[in-house]
Formats: C-alpha cells, sequence, structure tokens
C-alpha cells in the first residue's frame, strides 16, 4: 500500500483536496479531527496534559479549558512544545492504526491529511507528498472570508508558517487550486488514478 502525504498552508483548500479524495474511494486520516477529538473528556492525551500542566487546565466538566491552554502556550514556548509532544504522539499512534487498518484491507493507497507534515518529519514516512498550493492573495481572501481575522491577522499568520516555495522542494505533486473547483477536481481525479494504478 502507498500512502500519500497531503499537505497546505492555511486556507490553501486542502480540505476541499481532502473531500475530492474521499468522493473518489480514498481512505483519509484527518490529522486536525484527531487531534481535537484526542483532547476529548476522558481520553488518554487529555489525562496527560492534565498530568503535565496541571488539574486547573481542565473545566469543572473535566473537559479541556481552551482559552487557558491557549493562554499558556501563547506566552510560553517551552510549554507549547510539551503540549505539540502529547498530540503529535498521540495523533501519529492513531495514524499508524489507521494505516494498520487500511494495509489489512489491501487498499491500493492511502492519505494522511496533516497540515504540518513537513514541519513534523512525516513527509520522510511517506511514499508522496501532495501540496495544495494557491497563490498569496486568494489565501489572504479565503481566510478572512472563512474567519473573523483581519489582512494583517491573516499575513502574520502566514508569515508564522513556513513558506510555499519551502514546502515546494518536499513536493511530489503540487495541486494547484486557485483555478475553480472543476479544474480542481479534475486534477485531482487524474492524480489520483495515475497514483493508484502504480499502487
Amino acid at each position: 500500500m502507498k500512502v500519500i502525504g497531503l499537505t497546505g498552508g492555511i486556507a490553501s483548500g486542502k480540505s476541499t483536496i481532502a473531500n475530492l479524495l474521499r468522493s473518489l474511494g480514498a481512505p483519509v486520516f484527518d490529522a486536525d479531527a484527531e487531534s481535537r477529538a484526542l483532547v476529548a473528556k476522558g481520553r488518554a492525551a487529555l489525562n496527560e496534559i492534565a498530568l503535565t500542566f496541571g488539574i486547573e487546565y481542565l473545566t469543572d466538566g473535566g473537559e479541556l479549558n481552551r482559552p487557558k491552554m491557549a493562554e499558556l502556550v501563547f506566552h510560553d514556548k517551552e510549554a507549547l512544545k510539551k503540549l505539540e509532544a502529547i498530540i503529535h504522539k498521540n495523533v501519529l499512534a492513531a495514524a499508524q492504526s489507521f494505516l494498520a487498518e487500511c494495509r489489512s484491507k489491501n487498499l491500493p493507497a492511502a492519505v494522511l491529511d496533516v497540515p504540518l507534515l513537513i514541519e513534523c518529519g512525516w513527509y520522510k514516512d511517506v511514499d508522496a507528498v501532495w501540496l495544495v498550493a494557491v497563490d498569496s492573495e486568494t489565501q489572504i481572501e479565503r481566510a478572512m472570508a472563512r474567519s473573523n481575522m483581519t489582512r494583517e491577522e491573516v499575513k502574520a499568520r502566514i508569515a508564522a508558517q513556513m513558506t510555499l516555495e519551502e514546502k515546494k522542494a518536499y513536493a511530489s505533486l503540487v495541486i494547484d487550486n486557485s483555478g475553480t473547483f472543476a479544474e480542481t477536481e479534475k486534477a485531482v481525479a487524474a492524480a489520483w488514478k495515475n497514483f493508484t494504478a502504480e499502487a
């Protein structure tokens, strides 16, 4: 079984590509969704967070106190590293379990949808890196449209990430998502067909 690592910057349309791949029958692991689910009440990762940072980072109902945790990691880089280590370790375990299940079904290929695929080093463990790319103005406008961020806030968020040019050095395939949905749909379908034909 061959594995695609799907990645892209903020508001590049990575979720759209992931959904197109699902519609083509691709099994897709969503690292973002998994990282949110990991900190749900009763999950091991949340217990680890409470042990690491203290019970005060949970709400009275036993959920993660997201505003309090965000306030801490925003001002404390060491705390952020600790939190990321807990999340990444648990997401990686879930991804490995997902891939094992796909292999047990003799599937030709699977997709790991991971925003920080390159930054976390996961690109080393996949057969192909598919990078979703849009021009910077489209990226800014889409990010503003889907959030309450200002242009300056969006630009700051983009500047804090690895640049598109840097990411392209790791990419096996760059999916240009600046055009119409139909153009993107056609490109993704062709890429998936080619990839699974070789799998």
